[in-house]
C-alpha cells in the first residue's frame, strides 16, 4: 500500500481545548525534508509560555523550567525536568494531572502542565510510578519488594502487597498498567518473572529466566506478557517472546529486542509496534513494525534513514502509535545529513496510510549528555496530547549545563475523531512586559553600582556585592523573569517572592551571558507580587567574585478574552471521552446525533468526558429498555438518572451541568445496571456532549 504523507498544520479547535492552547489537525502535504529555521538561534518561550512550530503548525506549550526550580532532594536546583519514559503515560485518565521526572524523584502537575508540588521522595526514579486506570487520585509504585500506592489528594501511601521471597521487585522501567487496570508484570530479584492482580492480591505462576539476560518486561493489553531478551534470534531465550498471564509460553513475536510499545488494532487485535532496526530478517529497513501477537504476522508502516532512532508511545485502541525520531550524529538542516523525518514528533496510523507530522522537537546531543537529549514523547492514554523533553540547544545558545532538558506539551487533535469544532480561542492568551532595573516599581537598598554596558537591556544595569543588599520589584501579573548578567565573577542570591524564600541563586557563568533569565515563577495569581533579590555576599568554588547583577524584570500578565458563550456538540466517539468499566457497543441504527451512539448496561461502565467551559449537556437515546445511571461532575455525585421513556426519544438532554467556573471539568456516567420496573432494561445510551465555554 502506497503510504500518503501528512503534514500537522494548526486550525481552530478540532478537540476540547487545554488552558488556551488550540490542538492540530492534519493537512495532507508531501514526506520530504523539513527544514526548522533558526536552528541554532531558537529560543524557547518561558515556561506556561506557548509558540506554534513554523513548519507543521502544531502549538506547543512550555510546562517546565528546570534552572528555576530547586532541588527538593539534593539542594540547589535541577538540571531537567523529563518524562520517564515514551512506554508508560505521564497522564492519569481523565488528562488533569501529569507526573514529570524532577531527576531522582516525581513533580506533580496539573493537566494544562502547571507545577503543583513533588511527589514523596520515597517515589523516586526507580521506583516506576504508574496512574491507575480506575482512580484519577491513585499511582501505584514499587520500593524494595514492597507494591504500594499514593493517594494525590490524600497524601495517603498505603502497602498493596509485600513480596517476602524476594529482595526487591521491579517493571524494568517500561511496562506500564494493564488495560484493566488490575494487572501488573513484575521481575522478583530481576529474575523470576510473574503478573500480579491487584483486585485479588493473587501472584501467577513464576517464570524463572534462569540468568539468561533479559532487557525488559510488558504487560499487553489483555495480561498477557512479552519478554525482550538481550539475544537476537529465532531460538527460546532470544528475540521477543510473548506469554500468557500464567507465565506459559506460546511464541516469539520478534527476531530482536528494539523501541516498542503495545496496545490495540483497530478490530481489537493485540498489537506490538516495534522498530526493527536490530532484526537480522527485517521485512523492511529500519521500520515501524506491528506485529499481531495473535500469530506474530508483520505489517511494516513505515521506514526511515538508517541515520534515524527512533521511540515508541501507543495510546488506547486509537488506530495509530507516536513515533519520535532522534539523530545520535546531530546533522544540521539544509546539510546532507539532515534526512527526511530528521528530529521529529509524528502519528503514525496502524493500517500504514499515514504519517502525521506534528513538530521539531529540536532537541539534539551536547558533550556528554547522551540520553536526557532524547525527545522521550509520551501520550495520554486516549491520544489526544503529548508530552516530549528537549534542551533546544540551550547548552550551546545561553551555556546551560550539559544534562539540560524540560517538557513540552502538545495537543493533537483527529481527523476522525467525529467532533463538531468549538469556537476558537483568541490569541494571544498573555503579554509579557519588561521593566528595567530603574524603574520605579524596582527599590534597591544596600550599595548597588551602576553599569553602563552597551549589553545590558537598556544600556544600564545595577549590580552588588555586599551581604544584605536587597533589589525588590512589585509587580502585577501572573509570572516574572529576572534578567541579569552572569560571568566569571558572579556570586550567590536568595530570590523571595512575597516575602517567602524560593530558592538560591548561583549566578555564575564559565562564559559571559547578557541579558539571560537568572530566576523565572509562574502560574502566580493575577494580582500585585514582590520578588526580592537578597545579595548573599558568598561565591561558588569557581567563581573569582560574589557581584548580583540586576538588569530587568519581564513580567507576565493575562490578556483579557472574551469567550463564546455559544454551544458546541462532541460526539460519543470524540478522543476526549474515557470509556472504561464495562463493554460499551456502538448502535447506529437509533436516531442519533452524528449517526451513531454508544450504550452499556454492565454495572460501573462508565463514560468520562474532560471538557473546557461552564457547562455540559449530556445528550442520549433513551427507550422501554433503559436503565439507570448516577452522574458525577468532577468527581461529585450530583444525580441518578433514569433514562426510561415510552415512546422513544433521540438526542433528549439526560442532564445538564451549568455555573461552573471557567476551566478543566469530567463529567462522568456510571451504568447502575438496574431499572425501573417498567422498563425492559439496563441500557445506558451516550449519544453526544453539548459544551457550554
Amino acid at each position: 500500500m502506497k503510504k500518503q504523507i501528512t503534514r500537522i498544520v494548526l486550525l481552530p479547535g478540532t478537540l476540547m481545548l487545554l488552558g488556551t492552547m488550540a490542538p492540530a489537525l492534519a493537512q495532507l502535504a508531501t514526506g520530504g525534508v523539513e527544514n526548522p529555521p533558526n536552528y541554532n538561534t531558537f529560543q524557547p518561550p518561558s515556561v506556561g509560555g506557548t509558540y506554534v512550530d513554523p513548519v507543521f503548525g502544531s502549538t506547543v506549550k512550555r510546562i517546565s523550567n528546570a534552572m528555576g526550580t530547586p532541588d527538593s532532594d539534593i539542594g540547589g536546583y535541577l538540571t531537567w525536568i523529563e518524562d520517564e519514559y515514551p512506554t508508560m503515560t505521564p497522564f492519569n485518565s481523565d488528562n488533569s494531572k501529569i507526573i514529570l521526572v524532577h531527576q531522582s524523584y516525581f513533580g506533580l502537575y496539573d493537566g494544562t502542565g502547571f507545577y503543583i508540588r513533588d511527589l514523596p521522595l520515597e517515589i523516586n526514579a526507580s521506583s516506576e510510578p504508574r496512574w491507575s486506570r480506575k482512580d484519577n487520585s491513585t499511582i501505584y509504585y514499587v520500593h524494595g519488594n514492597q507494591f504500594k500506592s499514593y493517594n494525590i489528594s490524600t497524601g495517603a501511601t498505603t502497602i498493596v502487597h509485600t513480596f517476602s521471597e524476594y529482595s526487591a521487585i521491579t517493571g524494568m522501567g517500561e511496562s506500564d498498567i494493564s488495560y484493566d487496570g488490575d494487572h501488573f508484570v513484575f521481575a522478583g530479584d530481576s529474575r523470576y518473572v510473574f503478573v500480579y492482580q491487584i483486585s485479588t492480591d493473587a501472584k501467577s505462576p513464576v517464570f524463572d529466566t534462569g540468568g539468561t539476560q533479559f532487557d525488559s518486561i510488558y504487560i499487553t493489553p489483555r495480561n498477557n506478557v512479552i519478554i525482550a531478551w538481550i539475544q537476537s534470534g529465532t531460538v527460546r531465550n532470544t528475540g521477543q517472546e510473548l506469554f500468557d498471564s500464567n507465565m506459559n509460553f506460546l511464541r516469539q513475536v520478534g527476531r530482536a529486542d528494539g523501541h516498542k510499545d503495545v496496545t490495540l488494532d483497530t478490530n481489537g487485535d493485540e498489537v506490538l509496534v516495534w522498530t526493527n532496526s536490530n532484526d537480522p530478517q527485517p521485512i523492511c529497513n529500519n521500520g515501524i513494525i506491528k506485529i499481531r501477537l495473535a500469530d506474530a504476522t508483520e505489517t511494516c508502516l513505515a521506514t526511515f534513514d538508517w541515520s534515524l532512532a527512533v521511540h515508541i508511545s501507543a495510546p488506547d485502541n486509537s488506530g495509530f502509535v507516536y513515533v519520535e525520531t532522534y539523530a545520535p550524529s546531530n546533522p544540521a538542516p539544509s546539510t546532507s545529513g539532515w534526512v527526511a523525518y530528521t528530529n521529529e514528533l509524528l502519528q503514525i496510523k496502524l493500517d500504514g496510510s499515514q504519517v502525521l507530522r506534528v513538530a521539531h522537537h529540536r532537541s539534539r546531543p551536547y558533550q556528554a549528555n547522551t540520553y536526557n537529549w532524547q525527545p522521550k514523547m509520551s501520550t495520554s492514554r486516549d491520544g489526544s496530547r503529548v508530552v516530549y523533553s528537549s534542551d533546544y540547544d540551550l547548552q550551546t545558545i545561553d551555556g546551560y549545563a550539559v544534562q539540560y532538558g524540560d517538557t513540552y506539551l502538545i495537543i493533537v487533535g483527529s481527523s476522525t475523531s467525529g467532533s463538531t469544532p468549538p469556537p476558537p480561542t483568541p490569541a494571544p492568551t498573555t503579554t509579557v512586559t519588561r521593566y528595567e532595573q530603574n524603574a520605579p516599581s524596582v527599590q534597591l537598598t544596600g550599595n548597588w553600582y551602576t553599569n553602563n554596558g552597551a549589553f545590558n537591556s537598556g544600556g544600564s544595569a545595577v549590580l552588588a556585592m555586599d551581604p544584605g543588599s536587597q533589589a525588590k520589584f512589585t509587580f502585577t501579573g501572573t509570572g516574572v523573569n529576572w534578567i541579569g548578567y552572569r560571568d566569571q565573577w558572579s556570586g550567590i542570591a536568595q530570590v523571595y517572592v512575597d516575602g517567602v524564600l524560593k530558592g538560591t541563586v548561583d549566578t555564575y557563568s564559565a562564559n559571559a551571558l547578557a541579558q539571560t533569565v537568572v530566576y523565572s515563577v509562574s502560574g502566580l495569581s493575577n494580582a500585585s507580587h514582590t520578588l526580592t533579590i537578597n545579595v548573599t555576599g558568598t561565591m561558588d568554588a569557581n567563581s573569582a567574585g560574589e557581584w548580583v547583577w540586576v538588569d530587568a524584570f519581564d513580567v507576565t500578565v493575562p490578556t483579557p478574552q472574551t469567550p463564546s458563550s455559544t454551544p458546541y456538540r462532541i460526539e460519543q466517539n470524540n478522543s476526549a471521552i474515557v470509556y472504561s468499566g464495562g463493554t460499551w457497543y456502538t448502535n447506529t441504527t437509533a436516531p442519533c446525533s452524528g449517526g451513531s451512539c454508544v450504550l452499556a448496561m454492565d454495572t460501573n461502565a462508565r463514560a468520562t468526558v474532560t471538557f473546557t467551559g461552564t457547562g455540559v449537556k449530556w445528550i442520549a437515546y433513551r427507550d422501554q429498555w433503559s436503565g439507570k445511571a448516577e452522574v458525577f461532575v468532577d468527581g461529585v455525585l450530583k444525580a441518578t438518572v433514569d433514562t426510561y421513556a415510552n415512546p422513544a426519544k433521540g438526542q433528549a438532554a439526560m442532564y445538564t451541568a451549568s455555573g461552573l467556573t471557567e476551566g478543566i471539568h469530567t463529567l462522568t456516567i456510571v451504568v447502575l445496571g438496574s431499572h425501573d420496573k417498567v422498563s425492559g432494561g439496563s441500557w445506558v445510551w451516550v449519544d453526544a456532549f453539548d459544551i457550554t465555554p
